[in-house]
């Protein structure tokens, strides 16, 4: 195999084979069908093979060795070629051992179901290994049924290609590195066992202090410290205590460079038209963004920005700058992208302060709520692999939320004036109907950002502190008010107001909003985990270089499941933590809901119908409920039948 380095950082190596005439059906000559060598690759349905600037040699070498020991190589049509490995199994009866019957299954399923002892009839040497030729019927007869191992044709084909060719580079093909390892009776000997094998009377690791075995661990490669780690508990906690492979983790993916030699943070993407940002989290240094001009994550998705992130504090104290530098730069972005797209942009200041500036990550912690939420809605929805998928989606929002939190929290300690703005904008908004509107609070998810942000550091000014009890009423209110227009859009008739309680209002307003009720949960879980795990000790953050603790994935995956079985205004209040909502009776909150109809048409939030239009809504509003009713008399007539 030839290899060349491209010039081009971000393209494949221009790898292809030296030999002609090799049996496989992805070799074309010199030419490698294969899509780690490919500059463009067709991906469809979220693929994300082939190549990637993250590769280094050792892994794309290592991709090549699975590639070309595999015995069923895919194809780009979606179909797989066998190629077998290279000792072949056949069955035969007796009675055609030299034929090629084409129903080999079932004669494996015959031999399988077959229970007798094997019995060999042959034994023969050869470069592969030995080959049987075996029955389970110690009596001849035409219809005992024979197993025969041959050599692979492709295997005879490669080997008798290459054995006569030698690398001018390497000592490939001569008797240092021969192309076939022979096997011989000999080897097929068992050695006897290695005195390494057999424990000493007295583990002699005990005389080695911590300092030593830090050293040593320092210098062992991850797959060893792995398995030393877990054989040896002392040296475990060592490595877990001093977070060694955590260290090991936090590397360039690019260029390799750890943290203490790179200013380390995410790429990040800007959808300009949905305003959204996103992030697959995989470390990048700015060097490589910069100066090698690196714009696609590991799993090939765009991204046109870098975020430096804290991980630590000498790694935050180091990047200080650089951070403010990423985010005005983001926030320049994001702020042209709600001026041209926004119907409610944002009111800034010609010279956006600090603390405005910071929204930027409360937008990409809000964004990963949602985007997790859309994981999940996806993951319901598959006939399997639930629960896997959701701890998937769950571990990578985690992490990703994670380490959001801990730049926000590490920017203000710096900056207190960020901490300042964000009780400012909650006593507002508590206080204030007027701070509650959308030009003042475009995304009521940043709301819980800031809460988590406030209750998890000292509290600031002279007023009580705040606690999500205080918030709760004010912001379900304007997640209601804001949803009317949602609800109308599949139920306008709910335009036309009834009075006194209204079972029909507060089923169909539940089952219209459940999508934005489902989001206010998440949001909520995230507030209640984080504050949970950091409320008392944020300090727990800094020491695991902003990585969440193990177990928050797996707690919200159980978050997750709750979630979905909210089915009640009662139930959801109960989820959020809101206990007034819970004591509300049906005509208390059917005016509630009323109300919210009202206030959303006062602040033009929706289009309010016509009177013409409202005479219409009336009498469909009539014939739906009347539906309604008949549905539920005939579910509580068969449910009394059963």
């Amino acid at each position: 195999m030839s290899f060349f380095r491209t010039t081009g950082h971000c393209l494949p190596p221009k790898v292809s084979s030296s030999v002609d005439g090799i049996n496989h059906p992805n070799l074309f000559g010199a030419y490698i069908c294969c899509d780690l060598l490919k500059e463009h690759v067709y991906r469809e349905s979220g693929y994300s093979g082939g190549y990637t600037p993250a590769l280094t040699l050792r892994g794309l070498f290592l991709q090549f060795l699975t590639f070309f020991s595999s015995s069923k190589v895919e194809q780009e049509y979606g179909g797989y070629i066998e190629i077998g490995e290279a000792v072949t199994v056949r069955f035969a009866l007796e009675s055609d051992l030299t034929g090629r019957r084409t129903d080999q299954a079932a004669l494996a399923t015959q031999w399988k179901k077959d229970h007798h002892p094997v019995v060999v009839l042959s034994r023969e040497m050869t470069e592969v290994g030995p080959l049987l030729e075996t029955t389970k019927s110690p009596h001849p007869h035409l219809n005992r049924l024979h197993r025969i191992e041959e050599k692979n044709y492709r295997w005879t084909s490669t080997f008798n290609s290459i054995r006569y060719w030698q690398c001018q580079h390497c000592p490939y093909g001569s008797d240092a590195l021969p192309h076939l390892v022979g096997t011989s009776a000999d080897a097929m000997e068992v050695d006897p066992p290695s005195p390494l094998f057999i424990p000493p009377a007295v583990c002699l690791l005990h005389n080695f202090n911590d300092d030593v075995l830090y050293e040593l661990a320092l210098r062992l490669p991850s797959e060893s410290l792995i398995s030393f780690s877990t054989a040896y508990p002392r040296l475990h906690d060592i490595v877990h205590a001093m977070h060694i492979l955590l260290q090991r983790e936090l590397r360039c993916f690019f260029l390799r460079t750890p943290l203490s030699e790179s200013v380390l943070g995410i790429g990040v993407a800007l959808d300009f038209r949905a305003r959204t940002l996103s992030s697959d989290f995989d470390w990048l240094s700015q060097r490589a963004f910069v100066e090698f001009g690196i714009r696609e994550s590991v799993e090939k998705r765009a991204f046109s920005f870098f975020l430096p992130l804290a991980f630590s504090q000498p790694h935050f104290a180091r990047v200080y700058q650089h951070i403010w530098e990423r985010l005005t730069e983001l926030d320049r972005e994001v702020q042209r992208a709600e001026d041209q797209m926004s119907r409610n942009p944002r009111h800034r200041s010609a010279t956006p302060q600090r603390h405005e500036v910071i929204c930027v990550v409360y937008r990409m912690m809000t964004n990963i709520v949602v985007s997790l939420m859309k994981s999940c809605d996806s993951a319901f929805s598959a006939p399997i692999g639930t629960s896997r998928a959701i701890l998937h989606a769950s571990e990578k929002a985690v992490v990703a939320y994670g380490h959001l939190f801990h730049l926000v929290i590490s920017l203000c300690r710096t900056d207190p004036h960020i901490l300042a703005d964000a009780t400012n904008r909650l006593r507002r908004f508590i206080d204030r109907k007027d701070a509650r509107l959308k030009t003042q609070v475009p995304d009521l998810g940043e709301l819980i950002v800031l809460m988590m942000v406030v209750v998890c550091r000292p509290p600031v000014g002279s007023g009580p502190p705040i606690k999500w009890a205080n918030l709760a009423g004010p912001f379900l209110e304007e997640v209601l008010i804001r949803n009317v227009r949602w609800v109308l859009k599949d139920s306008p008739h709910l335009e036309v107001m009834e009075r006194g309680p209204s079972d029909y209002r507060l089923a169909e307003t539940f089952d219209r909003s459940r999508t934005s009720l489902r989001l206010v949960m998440f949001q909520i879980s995230f507030l209640d985990l984080f504050f949970k795990a950091y409320g008392s000790d944020i300090s727990r953050l800094d020491n695991n270089y902003g990585f969440p603790e193990k177990e928050l994935p797996e707690r919200m995956v159980e978050e997750v499941k709750e979630i979905y079985k909210i089915n009640t205004w009662p139930a959801f209040f109960t989820r959020v933590r809101f206990t007034q909502g819970v004591a509300f009776g049906k005509e208390k909150f059917s005016d509630m809901l009323r109300d919210a109809v009202k206030t959303s048409a006062g602040r033009r939030y929706h289009n309010v119908a016509p009177s013409n239009r409202l005479n219409l809504l009336q009498g469909q509003r009539r014939r739906v409920e009347e539906e309604s009713a008949r549905r539920l008399s005939k579910s509580t007539q068969s449910n009394l039948m059963l």
